[in-house]
């Protein structure tokens, strides 16, 4: 087995402590973590729809517009996908457990993913968070048990294969949603109150539809706003609905796949030892350099069709054809280069600081629900769609401050984030001790 995981666990009667724990992956979960933050303010803070099409919070000019063209380029799926890599990743440590018995690690491991997917549970409908992954991650994981056993080509061959499915939903929705929406400006051309055909009238219909579920319509967005600044009730039962969708229909279409290709992914890189900053420095400097130099044109290229198009549905994020390959190709940029700077030795402090907040992820990711929720629903301040983009992203780094600075001082006196001793204490059926030694 690998050494640098062998070296990175404890027997099964305990969980992974602080200091066998491998610091380049607790490093990149960090930068991924607060790096989805980005991506995912859009919908804390503005109408859901805002996370697909700029017009929404009305970001299409000036400082906004280069926010959000830059979040598109350098951020979108990209840290999202790196976050289900690090996720195969960790099973693959967690069962590693030297002399434990399989069907006690097996027992576990379906434990430990069955108290994640009550985690998402938890955050979607208790803390009103339509954008979780927890419960996804957590559903996917309990696939992705069966694959552990793989060598690390054949976990490739799977991840690309399961990739080049998803890929062709991508494609299907881009020329069914172009095919539709061509339909669609014919009969609006005609006029109100003109005679339609029977396809454009289904037509009509399909795309009031789609709008309405992207929160893309005028009048669901107004709902949105005035729900968002209501109560605890009101926006339960609007959170609700929608995670309702997104976990099935969502989950079963898209999610499922989605997740299942990147956290095999991130089982084959770990297998070659990718994470753990242990191969050579060319060799990152190589991926950081063949991640970006796909990934950033590539994202530029789909962005500036998406604004020549006039934001046309067919060219928003997930309906792009070429969206799989630009945010992997992102997605392992970002590990090269991250991995450069822990090979390398140095921003130790830097390091330790995202480290820090690796280790918290559950926390932290918890935390973001909480804070932004507080700041912008009606349950809080109720800031809800009143700030631009320049404002959401001045927050975010409040936010990723403060999570930095609370994770340092919290570590320098337990060994887990509280979510995180939680979620160990439930799996081993046993309360973890919390405090660190000497604290």
């Amino acid at each position: 087995m690998l050494r640098a995981m062998s070296e990175s666990t404890h027997t099964i009667q305990a969980p992974v402590s602080g200091k066998a724990r491998i610091r380049s992956i607790d490093t990149l979960r960090g930068v991924a973590l607060l790096g989805i933050l980005v991506i995912n303010i859009l919908a804390f803070a503005q109408p859901f729809g805002s996370m697909f099409d700029p017009r929404v919070d009305g970001a299409t000019e000036g400082a906004n517009f280069a926010l959000f063209a830059g979040a598109e380029i350098f951020v979108e799926g990209g840290m999202r996908a790196i976050f289900s890599m690090l996720f195969g990743a960790g099973l693959l440590i967690f069962m590693n457990k030297p002399g434990a018995d399989a069907g006690e690690v097996r027992g576990l491991y379906y434990r430990r993913t069955g108290l994640l997917v009550l985690f998402g549970l938890f955050n979607a409908y208790a803390l009103l968070w339509v954008g979780d992954i927890l419960y996804i991650y957590g559903m996917t994981g309990l696939l992705l048990f069966l694959f552990r056993n793989l060598s690390p080509n054949k976990l490739l061959f799977w991840a690309i294969g399961v990739l080049l499915f998803t890929t062709l939903i991508h494609v299907g929705l881009h020329y069914s949603l172009r095919q539709l929406g061509e339909i669609v400006a014919e009969a609006q051309a005609l006029g109100p109150g003109a005679e339609l055909t029977e396809l454009q009238r289904e037509s009509v219909q399909a795309w009031d539809t789609m709008l309405a579920e992207q929160g893309l319509s005028e009048a669901g967005q107004a709902e949105e706003v005035e729900t968002r600044h209501s109560g605890y009730v009101d926006n339960f039962v609007f959170s609700a609905s929608l995670t309702i969708y997104m976990q099935t229909i969502g989950l079963l279409v898209f999610g499922l796949w989605d997740t299942l290709g990147m956290m095999l992914l991130g089982m084959a890189l770990m297998k070659w030892r990718v994470f753990d900053a242990s191969r050579s420095i060319r060799f990152y400097l190589l991926l950081m350099l063949l991640g970006f130099g796909v990934g950033l044109p590539l994202n530029a290229w789909e962005t500036m069709t998406f604004v020549e198009s006039g934001y046309q549905l067919h060219w928003q994020s997930i309906n792009r054809p070429t969206y799989d390959l630009g945010r992997l190709s992102l997605a392992l940029g970002y590990i090269g280069l991250v991995m450069v700077v822990c090979r390398s030795g140095v921003l130790t402090r830097l390091q330790a600081a995202l480290a820090n907040v690796g280790r918290m992820a559950l926390t932290n990711y918890l935390m973001q629900t909480i804070i932004c929720n507080l700041v912008f629903l009606g349950i809080g301040f109720g800031q809800f769609a009143s700030w631009d983009r320049s404002g959401m992203y001045l927050f975010v780094l409040g936010v990723w401050l403060f999570q930095i600075v609370f994770s340092h001082i919290w570590l320098r006196h337990y060994r887990f984030g509280p979510f995180e001793w939680l979620w160990r204490s439930l799996t081993y059926r046993r309360r973890q001790p919390m405090l660190e030694a000497g604290s």
